[in-house]
């Protein structure tokens, strides 16, 4: 189900309703069901262990797919997001609703302001200094991280989950085999809120794959044409 925007286009939801025919098709490959199951098992054993736990959200495609399978599994947990409230894109929130409308979930939000993120969000170091620092006291106060990344999104998160498997001490990733093809036929199988960023294509210049919903303007993943999408889609906002 896609949240609509004002900065869609009438080529971008044409092309969108294109390639839901794609997800339709993926939904029903055996390879896909499979990858679901094995995922959704893995997050059940997970659930089992009684940790203490929060499932991250950033209302993307990935953390609305791993709220919904943690969700449906009957997980009693807090389920967090980090509000950048100066340059969150709208489709953010409206994502949310719609989910938290449908899924009755126990849902925090913690707020914050870089007013000047591009040149504070890293240390010396290019670690990100914020992000640990806020994710720290997630931690601190509910437990294991639990996050949507997925190994196919990078050469560095493939060693990730190569080196350290699904879990460690302080996080839980259950996405290894689950890939960018999976998540979308899963949001289509299910009707969950899709984030209107993905359907901003540029009537097919872009790629709805390696679409994001992180703030806008922000220094980090800023390359493979991020930047000029970002200007293309929302030059208000980097312009403010």
């Amino acid at each position: 189900m896609l949240i609509k925007s004002h900065r869609h286009t009438a080529a971008d939801l044409r092309l969108w309703d294109e390639l839901l025919e794609l997800d339709r098709l993926h939904a029903q490959d055996a390879g896909y069901k499979m990858r679901k199951e094995l995922t959704l098992e893995n997050i059940r054993n997970f659930i089992a262990k009684d940790r203490p736990y929060y499932v991250a959200l950033s209302w993307g495609k990935d953390s609305v797919v791993l709220a919904h399978m943690f969700h449906t599994l009957g997980a009693q947990c807090v389920y967090a997001y980090m509000i950048n409230e100066l340059r969150e894109p709208e489709g953010n929130k409206a994502v949310r609703d719609v989910f938290l409308d449908c899924h009755k979930i126990n849902y925090s939000e913690m707020r914050y302001t870089y007013e000047h993120a591009d040149k504070t969000f890293f240390g010396r170091d290019k670690k990100h200094v914020k992000w640990l620092r806020i994710r720290e006291d997630l931690q601190r106060k509910y437990g294991v991280h639990v996050t949507g990344v997925r190994a196919d999104e990078s050469a560095q998160r493939k060693m990730r989950f190569l080196h350290f498997g699904l879990e460690t001490k302080n996080s839980f990733a259950p996405f290894a085999r689950f890939n960018c093809q999976d998540v979308f036929a899963y949001l289509y199988e299910h009707d969950l809120p899709v984030h209107p960023n993905y359907a901003m294509l540029g009537g097919g210049r872009w790629d709805k794959y390696r679409l994001r919903v992180a703030a806008v303007g922000h220094c980090e993943g800023d390359g493979m044409g991020r930047r000029e999408w970002e200007r293309e889609y929302y030059g208000d906002i980097l312009n403010r």
